[in-house]
């Protein structure tokens, strides 16, 4: 499973938790017991000793700041997270497909080393520096295949075969 970032908003800093206090504050991401007791034991710090462990809000919170700043990838203008990589990676011969919306670009890319799809949302005032930076092409020169595959057009090939019913009245 995926690491998670938890948010500490939801915790009251003067506050004192348990386990169960803590479960139940991030009850809708089905937070489990024995994660707050891996917590405790990577490093999340207890009041005493004592059973049941208790925490409190200001340490809760200093923690999940930490984990959450942790699992984040920054990435530079010119490059995207690959979810394949697991990294911010650089952009397949600089090649993206835009699609504006509303209030922002939406961009993708493909990814140097793995070869899979990267996405990323940029904002509308950033559109003239991607312009300056990558090509735009449209999604189906991503790739940029020279060789288009044997599979093209399923539903013309259907059309134009012949079925068995009308191979029988050829004989």
């Amino acid at each position: 499973m995926s690491k998670r970032l938890y948010p500490h908003k939801r915790v009251r800093y003067w506050y004192a938790y348990d386990i169960d206090d803590i479960c139940a504050l991030f009850a809708d991401f089905g937070l489990h017991p024995q994660t707050i007791r891996k917590w405790i034991k990577n490093g999340l710090k207890t009041i005493d000793a004592g059973k049941p462990a208790l925490v409190y809000g200001y340490d809760l919170i200093a923690y999940l700041k930490k984990n959450n700043t942790s699992n984040k990838c920054k990435t530079a203008f010119d490059q995207m997270y690959c979810m394949g990589c697991q990294d911010a990676r650089h952009i397949f011969r600089n090649k993206i497909a835009a699609e504006q919306t509303s209030q922002f670009l939406k961009v993708q890319g493909v990814c140097r080393e793995c070869k899979k799809t990267m996405f990323k949302s940029y904002k509308l005032a950033d559109f003239p520096a991607l312009r300056n930076k990558f090509v735009l092409v449209g999604v189906s020169e991503l790739y940029d295949f020279e060789v288009p595959t044997d599979k093209t057009h399923i539903q013309a090939q259907e059309q134009n075969a012949t079925s068995e019913s009308m191979q029988g009245e050829l004989f």
